[in-house]
This record gives structure tokens, sequence and C-alpha cells, in this order.
């Protein structure tokens, strides 16, 4: 496995570069200074498994470099780094179609988790950014995001299309089944499915996915 870390600040990247080397002793670590750097690294036929992405940057930030590196690298994984302070830029970051979105104060183990997590198809935001997506999501924004369907439904039946949509615009498990006319028990069963396939860990995540692949 490769990760290409890509931040503009010296010593953190060499923090992190430092820290992964010793978590994962047979990944191999490249880094580069900013998105321009990292869009010339991978023309120069580098092909990076992992993408560790800050959003704010000199030259090229990590939103449009993202969107360039998945246009030559579709099956690489971009996992944004993000702050609180950056919170305006989050939904940017968030369509630019990085695979996981972490606050840039994460603990290296937990770091790791995601890289593997990443890595094994899955979908990956810190609680509080999810939440404050889906706030935006939920509000007039949705409307410019759902305006078309996704060509790829996840292999979602009818019935969990259905629920989907209703946790998408934040009903709860009772408020679902009331509206559907169906036991609680079998909603329970239906969001399992639906995380399963979604390849997501909660509701707020498949709630957030949903929105922007257009299931809803």
């Amino acid at each position: 496995m490769e990760i290409l870390i890509v931040e503009d600040y010296l010593h953190t990247r060499k923090t992190t570069a430092y820290g992964l080397k010793i978590k994962m002793p047979d990944a191999i670590i490249s880094e580069a200074e900013n998105g321009q750097s990292a869009i010339n690294y991978i023309k120069a036929g580098n092909k990076p498994d992992i993408i560790l992405m800050d959003i704010s940057m000199p030259v090229m930030n990590g939103i449009d470099a993202t969107l360039h590196i998945k246009n030559i690298l579709p099956d690489t994984r971009v996992i944004m780094l993000t702050s609180f302070s950056e919170k305006k830029l989050v939904l940017s970051a968030f369509k630019s179609g990085a695979n996981a979105y972490c606050l840039k104060n994460i603990k290296l183990d937990e770091l790791v988790n995601v890289i593997h997590s990443v890595m094994n198809g899955a979908i990956w935001i810190d609680p509080s950014i999810a939440q404050f997506i889906l706030e935006i999501m939920q509000s007039n924004i949705t409307d410019t995001l759902t305006q078309e369907q996704s060509t790829y439904d996840f292999d979602l039946t009818a019935r969990e299309k259905d629920i989907l949509k209703l946790v998408a615009a934040g009903k709860s498990n009772k408020e679902i089944a009331d509206e559907l006319i169906l036991s609680i028990h079998t909603v329970k069963n239906h969001l399992k499915n639906i995380l399963q396939k979604l390849c997501v860990e909660d509701r707020t995540q498949a709630a957030i996915l949903a929105i922007k692949e257009k299931l809803v």
C-alpha cells in the first residue's frame, strides 16, 4: 500500500509520515507539499492507494487537487483533512469526490483505522463534520443536489429507497415506521441492510451518501 501525504506545513507532514511508518511499516509513505505537487507526482506515473489531502494549501488547494486526481485515478482513495475553522469549505470538499473526511486533530491510531476502512471500500466521516454536512444538505442546498437521479442505486430495493429517503429527511425509526406502516423491527432490519449496501457506519453517513449520490 502506498500512502501520499499532501500537506504544506512541513512539521505536520513529517510528523504524520513518521507516525504512519511506525504504525504501518509495510506501507510506502510519500509526500507532496501542495495539490499541484500531488498531481505532478501522479502524472509522473505514481499510483498511490491512499491520499491524505489537506484542504487549505498554497498553489492548489485540496479540493481542486482531489477533483483532478479523481479524474486521473478514480480508484485512488482520498481522505480529506479539515478543521473546525474551515466549515465553509466542508461542503465543497465533500462534493469533490473524497472517500473520507477527518478533522486534522484525529488521533494517529484512529487515522490508521480510517485508512484500513477506506481501503476496504467504506466511507468514513467524522461525526461532527457529518452532522454539519447533513444539516446543510437538508436545507435548500439539497435542491441543487437532487435534480438528477444517480445512475447507480447500490442494489437498493424500492422499500429500502423509501426508508433511505426518510432517513435523509431526518426521520427517526419510529417516524419512519409510522409513515410506512411498518414495525420498528422491520425498519431496523431494512436500515441494517441499507448500511451494508452503502458501506457506511451509521444513518447519518447513509443520509449524506444518499444525498450526494442523488439516491433520494
